[in-house]
């Protein structure tokens, strides 16, 4: 207990110490105390004990982080466009690794705003070849983002534009 609790209750418990005093002088000794006159003071100390430690008490409650929805910045922008001039020029592993993975992150960050799912569980569903069109509702975007790239580069540029366009769309 806090010292000022033990306070409290010295001072209680010497204001009924004096109560019961003053009363047993008040009253004849013939005429025995009844029983609400000495229970009534031990009610009351009973009470400013509770509102003491009440009004100390806390309540636990839950704590929900807040994130912060990404923005895109200026220079993410112009990384992914030099990412996608680069991609029109290299190999089909290059735009695969980088570009592709980087949409795919973007359709999960989608698909997780849209439907309240957890980042990872989206991940996964999507990583699922079965359940992943399902959860999409677009077999043509899973097809683009999960099946192997198209081998020239105008194909994968076009291919690019179009699953920008149907992640923009989705749902």
């Amino acid at each position: 207990m806090k010292r000022s609790t033990l306070t409290l209750l010295a001072i209680a418990s010497g204001f009924y110490l004096l109560l019961l005093i003053v009363l047993r002088s008040l009253i004849p000794e013939t005429l025995a105390p009844t029983l609400p006159l000495l229970a009534l003071p031990l009610v009351v100390l009973a009470l400013i004990l509770t509102l003491n430690l009440s009004d100390r008490s806390t309540a636990p409650f839950e704590l929900k982080a807040r994130e912060t929805p990404r923005r895109m910045r200026a220079m993410d922008m112009q990384s992914l466009t030099r990412q996608v001039e680069v991609a029109g020029r290299s190999s089909p592993g290059y735009f695969d690794t980088v570009l592709r993975n980087r949409l795919r992150d973007l359709l999960i960050e989608k698909v997780s705003l849209e439907t309240g799912m957890e980042r990872e569980s989206v991940r996964r569903t999507l990583a699922d070849e079965r359940q992943g069109p399902l959860l999409l509702g677009d077999f043509a975007l899973y097809r683009l983002l999960y099946y192997p790239p198209a081998r020239k580069s105008e194909a994968r540029l076009q291919m690019l534009r179009e699953t920008i366009d149907r992640i923009e769309s989705w749902k």
